[in-house]
């Protein structure tokens, strides 16, 4: 997922972005998806699991003007699955999520809009 496996997680958070990678430490921890002390881990250390909520992370405080969501929890543990909800939840971002996961759809709580099916 990312180019340089030796960049920490902490730069590869802050690249594109204002100012030197520690200015970005807060924000990299706010939304929880990666706890501190994976920090200044090397991406190429840090499991699939925490480079997609390296990448999520990113995303959710990329400040997006809409976040498209297509079958956001195929593949995903029951934790992370859990993470993500919290984090999406947590950050306000207008949202369209596309959903065939039950669980998912039974705790949604936003506005819902059902496709018939064919």
């Amino acid at each position: 997922v990312f180019p340089n496996p030796t960049a920490t997680a902490l730069q590869v958070f802050a690249a594109g972005r204002p100012g030197g990678p520690e200015d970005h430490q807060v924000n990299l921890v706010a939304l929880g998806l990666l706890p501190p002390r994976d920090a200044h881990t090397p991406v190429g250390r840090l499991s699939v699991g925490q480079q997609r909520r390296l990448a999520l992370d990113r995303l959710l405080t990329s400040n997006p003007h809409v976040l498209l969501l297509d079958e956001p929890t195929n593949h995903l543990s029951l934790t992370l699955v859990e993470e993500l909800e919290a984090a999406v939840l947590g950050s306000k971002l207008p949202l369209v999520a596309v959903s065939h996961d039950r669980w998912l759809r039974r705790r949604w709580t936003g506005d819902e809009l059902r496709l018939p099916s064919s």
